[in-house]
């Protein structure tokens, strides 16, 4: 089994898979490389497959739909989708974001040399520029949380096959955190995640304070399961932390009047504090 399999988990078929899907097609460094593309739909196949169908691929690459409605949620998706392939590499982008020409090849030969890799994120493209430069996650390096492993977002996540057999791919019980907590698991098999500069995402921030605010609280919730899965290898949460993440909230909040990308930071700020909360409660471990 050799050749890269590219996995894309889809909810909603719209003009934003479309932009990726057409980005992906113009990918350079892929020639004489058997390539496999697998969108898994998570909600309906037929607009997905419409959508597969309306690209303009490279003849010798095979695309494929398969059908991930049977669980709701990304991480499903991408399991259907991983297990559905047949390359000894499996890269994982989203719909909503749009990668570069080199994205493929570069994240390949990364992973092919040490087992997983996380690729470099850029917001300039389809953010606000205000919006924008508030985030750096992943801009220059791979982030790390609760004091614990580095880690990279399955936007832009490459695996050596047999890494991501000995590890079961992503865990379906968490809604969010299941990248960050498979990057870890792949850590504890001897593998060591590598920050690869030059392979670009271009990544698609939430464009309201509404949506951020709930994307936030989500994420925060699951943080809780996450930092319980991984407390005895390392991960920490501590006093000091919650002090600081508050009063960054309560600052972002008072500059709300500052515009729109001043109040979906506060939003996004002000919900992740919430969601530790929730997500304390629910999962029984102080994460607030």
């Amino acid at each position: 089994m050799s050749g890269v399999s590219i996995v894309i988990p889809v909810g909603d078929a719209d003009d934003r898979l479309d932009a990726q899907l057409a980005a992906l097609a113009t990918s350079t460094g892929l020639s004489g490389t058997d390539i496999d593309v697998v969108l898994a739909a998570n909600r309906s196949v037929a607009p997905v497959a419409r959508a597969a169908s309306a690209a303009v691929w490279p003849a010798e690459w095979s695309v494929r739909v398969v059908d991930a409605t049977d669980v709701a949620g990304p991480s499903h998706a991408r399991n259907t989708g991983w297990r559905a392939t047949r390359g000894d590499v499996v890269l994982f982008c989203d719909a909503d974001d749009l990668v570069h020409p080199g994205w493929a090849s570069t994240m390949a030969r990364a992973a092919r040399r040490h087992g997983i890799c996380g690729g470099r994120l850029s917001y300039d493209v389809l953010n606000p520029a205000g919006l924008a430069l508030r985030v750096t996650a992943s801009r220059d390096a791979l982030p790390r949380k609760f004091g614990h492993l580095p880690y990279t977002p399955s936007c832009s996540l490459a695996m050596r096959r047999e890494l991501l057999e000995a590890t079961g791919g992503f865990d379906e019980t968490m809604q969010c955190g299941e990248d960050i907590d498979l990057c870890w698991r792949a850590a504890h098999e001897g593998a060591s995640i590598v920050f690869v500069r030059d392979a670009v995402v271009e990544y698609r921030l939430r464009a309201s304070a509404r949506a951020a605010f709930r994307q936030a609280v989500r994420y925060a919730t699951d943080d809780a399961a996450l930092l319980r899965a991984h407390r005895s290898a390392g991960a920490r949460w501590t006093l000091g932390d919650s002090v600081r993440e508050w009063a960054a909230a309560a600052k972002s909040v008072a500059f709300v009047f500052a515009g729109l990308e001043a109040r979906i930071t506060a939003a996004s700020r002000l919900g992740s504090c919430c969601g530790r909360v929730v997500g304390s409660i629910r999962h029984r471990i102080l994460a607030l």
